[in-house]
């Protein structure tokens, strides 16, 4: 990497080192990786991640390992016996930022005691992210994304009003996670080099509560209403109109009327001027208790309309509209295209497209260097080059399943 490349990344110089898997915590040292800090990911030898038999695998492509595992190095090392922790702690001398996801007292079964490692390190930052957190009654039990979208209260308000609840296809809670742990992880930063304390810290994140935390004012609309949030389908019960209608060629668009000139524009677009006086539909609050009437007479225009004549219509009119897209339809949008929201990378002799990097910085932008290694791609410069150990040692190490 050249002096310029450098100046122009938002972490450089930042060293984070990961041992970690799957998706939650992978994704905090992934966001740092993608803004130029230097992840080192630690995985066991002979398994690996278990995000590398995630899903599905094509031509040795896993896509869901080539996208949470890019732009970092990769070493195998086994932190469970002495010989794997005196080179964790070797890794740890000029480390800033430590993420781990193992279950709350496994690391100490190994002899590795986090009180230990705050006065041994003290400038460095812990991240430790678990299902439920450090402590509580459920510290030791396991916790996965599903059980937590399901414990936090989208799963009981999300589907329709009378189906079963529903949970999300892609990893919503272990994401969340991932962005609360990177978010962090850099208010520590910042107290300890900006406010110049010199001061690591532990953050405790667990995956239950970075979802709930998000779901919106649950406890209070609870606590003022005595009624946990209902599944309404795409409705909700904050504004109306706000569903997904289908059209005359069996699309789908998704409109939000919720301001009161948005939804005079879209009865006049609708032929229905009549409904901005009436007394149902006069303000957002008695449109969200006639959605059901309201609903149908939108869906009535809409049913006349295809998608390409209704969002021509609604745009004119500044009705907010969004066509109900599929990945396919992104990657041909020509918004989504203007702003490389899917970029193509060479990887392994193929063209890949994948998710590009984001937020967009304009003085420091992330940028994608490569995807997701080969278990082990980086082990020669980080034993050899960096720590100094000779080829018999490395040999040795893995013979004894140290590396």
């Amino acid at each position: 990497m050249n002096n310029k490349t450098e100046k122009l990344e938002a972490l450089g110089g930042l060293k984070v080192l990961e041992c970690a898997t799957v998706i939650a915590a992978p994704l905090c040292g992934r966001l740092l990786a993608d803004f130029g800090a230097e992840v080192l990911h630690i995985e066991t030898p002979i398994k690996g991640d278990h995000l590398r038999n995630f899903g599905f695998e094509i031509d040795g492509i896993n896509p869901w390992w080539k996208t949470y595992a890019r732009n970092k190095k990769l070493i195998t090392l086994n932190i469970s016996k002495e010989e794997g922790r005196k080179i964790l702690y070797q890794l740890l001398e000029d480390t800033d930022i430590f993420i781990e996801n193992f279950r709350p007292g496994r690391l100490e079964d190994w002899g590795i005691n986090i009180d230990e490692l705050q006065n041994k390190f003290p400038r460095l930052i812990i991240v430790r992210v678990t299902g439920y957190g450090q402590t509580g009654p459920y510290a030791n039990q396991p916790g996965f994304g599903t059980l937590m979208e399901a414990m936090s209260g989208f799963a009981e308000m999300t589907g329709e009003k009378e189906g079963m609840p529903t949970l999300p296809q892609f990893a919503l809670a272990d994401t969340f996670a991932g962005f609360y742990s990177a978010l962090s992880a850099m208010f520590a930063i910042y107290n300890r080099d900006i406010l110049k304390t010199q001061k690591g810290q532990v953050i405790d994140v667990s995956i239950w509560e970075s979802l709930f935390s998000v779901l919106g004012p649950n406890a209070m609309v609870y606590d003022l209403t005595g009624q946990p949030p209902k599944r309404m389908g795409n409705r909700a019960p904050t504004s109306a109109p706000r569903n997904t209608y289908k059209t005359k060629d069996n699309k789908w668009i998704a409109i939000a009327g919720a301001t009161q000139t948005t939804a005079e524009r879209l009865f006049k677009v609708i032929g229905r001027s009549d409904l901005i006086n009436h007394p149902k539909f006069s303000d957002n609050s008695k449109r969200v208790v006639h959605v059901n009437e309201l609903d149908d007479y939108i869906s009535e225009w809409m049913q006349n309309h295809t998608l390409e004549e209704a969002s021509s219509i609604l745009h004119k009119e500044d009705v907010p509209m969004g066509p109900v897209f599929n990945i396919e339809d992104i990657m041909n949008d020509v918004h989504a295209k203007a702003r490389e929201m899917v970029i193509n990378i060479f990887d392994n002799g193929k063209n890949l497209h994948t998710e590009n990097v984001f937020p967009k910085l304009s003085k420091t932008p992330g940028k994608i260097k490569h995807l997701g290694k080969d278990m082990g791609a980086d082990n020669e410069e980080v034993f050899k080059n960096r720590l100094g150990l000779k080829t018999d040692q490395i040999n040795q190490l893995k013979k004894e399943g140290i590396i």
